[in-house]
């Protein structure tokens, strides 16, 4: 499989599950919620890692720029952690 489309996986699993505690999801793990943020980003930037291989490696195609467009959800992410957290994160 190549790298971009693994990006592109990783990526989306990733920031889902970032995401998953917030409304409008808000989906609850019991008292171990809040450690769905970290596993989220690991995963993220685990598929941004291979989106930047993609580069590397110079695949075909255009999913390798979509792939890179994942990085705009990541910030939008940590800014929001940011602003919940009050910025102690």
């Amino acid at each position: 499989m190549k790298y971009s489309k693994v990006s592109i996986i990783l990526c989306l699993i990733g920031i889902t599950i970032a995401y998953m505690i917030f409304p409008p999801f808000n989906i609850t793990f019991g008292k171990w919620t809040l450690l769905a943020i970290p596993i989220g980003l690991t995963i993220y930037l685990v598929g941004l890692i291979a989106s930047i291989q993609a580069f590397l490696r110079k695949e075909s195609g255009y999913m390798k720029y979509f792939s890179l467009l994942s990085i705009i959800p990541g910030i939008l992410l940590i800014l929001f952690l940011s602003h919940v957290f009050g910025g102690e994160i």
